[in-house]
């Protein structure tokens, strides 16, 4: 029986085409990988060193009252400004700044201002001032139900626990905790701000801390703005508007 005998056949190439081809391979896998890299990165979102930290949040749960006559506090108390502030008809809202207790009003009405205010600031309706540290500064229009109050807080901001603690029942001392409580990276130095907004109308606590951007209290939208140590906090009065069952949509 015949058998033919067969050859792997084998090809010359010279050597510099050969490692020539091997480059070309190289040079497109790495380009290759280079994109898919660019590709990837494209994707991921920019995250800073203290947004990849670990969030907690702090909260002032564990502070209790020292107050020893709840007919004294500032905020429900018999002398309250919340109280006078009811009387008068004021039923827009304020700023407190809690290591003093001095309340700022967003002039929102006309009746807001006083005659002697308005003769203090003229025709502009700005009004400023400096207490416990902080320099703020507030103007508004009523007639267009927009008014706008800026602080400069000092470094190292922080609440006053002791006159806190001391110059409120603990029903109030609770709205006041519940309304600073924040978020913070695990290993960030911060502390909450020393601010609060009342509702007039109703006496109830909403916060100001910067892991807010705005709220609705009511019928007044609040819009809060925190760069470094300045702080902007601007409302607007937009109630519901009534559509009438007569009402045709095109």
């Amino acid at each position: 029986m015949h058998q033919k005998n067969f050859k792997r056949p084998y090809y010359r190439i010279r050597t510099e085409l050969f490692w020539g081809m091997n480059l070309c391979i190289l040079f497109l896998l790495i380009v290759g990988i280079h994109a898919n890299y660019r590709l990837w990165r494209q994707e991921q979102p920019d995250i800073s060193d203290e947004e990849q930290q670990i969030r907690i949040e702090v909260a002032y749960d564990d502070w209790h009252s020292e107050l020893a006559e709840t007919s004294q506090c500032l905020l429900c108390g018999e002398n309250s400004r919340k109280k006078a502030d009811y009387e008068s008809g004021n039923d827009t809202i304020g700023l407190i700044l809690l290591n003093n207790w001095t309340i700022l009003n967003f002039p929102l009405q006309n009746n807001m201002i006083t005659a002697d205010e308005k003769e203090n600031t003229g025709s502009s309706g700005i009004r400023y001032g400096y207490t416990s540290d902080i320099t703020w500064l507030s103007d508004g229009d009523p007639s267009r139900g927009m008014a706008h109050i800026s602080l400069t807080l000092p470094e190292h901001c922080q609440p006053d626990e002791d006159f806190i603690r001391q110059n409120l029942c603990q029903p109030c001392l609770d709205k006041v905790t519940a309304s600073l409580r924040f978020w913070k990276g695990e290993h960030e130095e911060k502390e909450a701000v020393p601010l609060c907004l009342l509702d007039f109308q109703t006496f109830e606590i909403h916060p100001v801390q910067d892991w807010y951007r705005g709220y609705f209290i009511r019928d007044y939208w609040v819009e809060l703005d925190f760069e470094e140590a300045d702080l902007s906090i601007k409302t607007y009065y937009l109630p519901l508007i009534a559509c009438k069952s007569s009402c045709s949509f095109i």
